[in-house]
């Protein structure tokens, strides 16, 4: 089962790290524009010492800090627009017109707001994760199954009940894919804030190897930026499979 699930990518995965150093050994050029994979793994192996140490614990720290702050604003925000139509009505136009502006033209504005800590790449990453889910929440919440709603209203249950013990489980679902876009770009979202102004962490590695020209640590800074981003969306559906049993089970049946 799970070689018949992970065996077809990872053999495209190592085809294509082939393929990679074929070509670019192939380039008889001085200098080569694009490094094979084995020079990005010399790279990494000869900073793993500040990568392990400060770089990647820095990143991983701001990305997990800013997902959490997005997960607690957006559940929050959508359970109030849920709650109050006339308020939907009115700020979820604003939210989605909101992400026309791009992150990266207002982190020198938050650098200058919270300072040259941790908690400008914090904001940053809970501004990139803000929107799926408060939206995943949202939509979860109004497609709600309409005869669970009423037969619990003819039971004489209250508002709030009927939002706990219907309307938040029937929308987890759809608050996990949320989530699991929002870890997708948690780690790339804390790169760019250290990439404005940071001592540590891989935004700050990756301008500094590009800034000496060195493309094999930025190529290797990318593929762990990757890697991590990969990991955090592993995480999110291992806690999606573990809190929701009884989705998966139910989905299981079905089948």
């Amino acid at each position: 089962m799970i070689t018949r699930r992970w065996g077809p990518p990872a053999l495209a995965f190592g085809l294509t790290l082939v393929g990679w150093e074929v070509l670019a050994r192939a380039d008889t050029a001085r200098t080569r524009i694009v490094p094979p994979p084995s020079e990005v793994a010399a790279a990494l192996i000869r900073s793993a010492d500040p990568l392990l140490r400060l770089h990647i614990p820095t990143t991983l720290l701001e990305a997990v800090i800013g997902l959490l702050v997005a997960l607690v604003l957006g559940v929050a925000l959508a359970a109030l627009l849920d709650f109050f139509p006339l308020l939907r009505r009115a700020v979820y136009p604003l939210l989605v017109v909101s992400q026309t502006i791009p992150i990266v033209a207002i982190a020198p504005v938050l650098i200058l707001i919270l300072g040259f800590g941790i908690w400008p790449k914090v904001a940053v990453v809970a501004l990139f994760g803000f929107f799926p889910i408060a939206v995943a929440m949202v939509d979860g919440l109004t497609g709600t199954d309409p005869d669970l709603i009423a037969l619990l209203r003819a039971m004489g249950a209250t508002r709030q009940q009927i939002w706990r013990k219907v309307r938040l489980p029937s929308a987890l679902p759809s608050l996990f894919s949320g989530v699991r876009i929002a870890a997708a770009y948690a780690i790339g979202g804390a790169i760019i804030g250290e990439y404005v102004t940071a001592q540590y962490g891989l935004g700050q590695y990756l301008r500094t190897a590009f800034n000496q020209a060195r493309i094999d640590q930025g190529f290797g800074a990318a593929g762990i930026a990757a890697a991590l981003s990969v990991g955090m969306v592993g995480l999110v559906s291992l806690i999606e499979r573990l809190s929701l049993r009884w989705y998966y089970a139910r989905q299981t049946h079905w089948e």
